[in-house]
């Protein structure tokens, strides 16, 4: 039997596999799942999905960093990250290193992802290490 820590990390890993597979969020999150764009704007799992499978997004990398906190209460969890994300919208080549932030809900015994949120630009790493 996996722990409650191995079992978030796992959905931590297979979200970060984005360039495979694109729509793996659609079952492993809450009813109301929501997650916070860099740009502040909240979408769903479906939207997100929908933005992967665009045809003029091209994801290249999506690599796990880091974890930089992983925490599992009861049925709470809260996770931070580092993902190296590479990918061209258009045809403008994008490379990132970005923060996230999960919340996680165990809903009958499973761990399910309940809230994401994406920082923008380049994370400085070292940053991390001071606290």
């Amino acid at each position: 039997m996996t722990s409650d820590s191995q079992q978030i990390e796992a959905l931590i890993r297979g979200f970060a596999n984005r360039a495979e597979n694109k729509s793996f969020l659609l079952s492993n999150v809450t009813d109301h799942f929501l997650a916070v764009r860099p740009s502040g704007n909240p979408i769903t799992a479906e939207g997100l999905v929908g933005m992967y499978n665009n045809a003029d997004l091209i994801v290249e990398l999506s690599e796990l960093i880091k974890i930089h906190r992983l925490e599992a209460n009861l049925d709470w969890g809260f996770a931070a990250f580092t993902l190296k994300e590479e990918f061209s919208y258009k045809g403008e080549k994008n490379s990132d290193l970005s923060s996230y932030s999960m919340i996680f809900k165990k809903i009958d015994e499973i761990w399910m992802i309940f809230w994401m949120q994406r920082s923008s630009g380049t994370t400085d790493l070292s940053t991390w290490n001071q606290v």
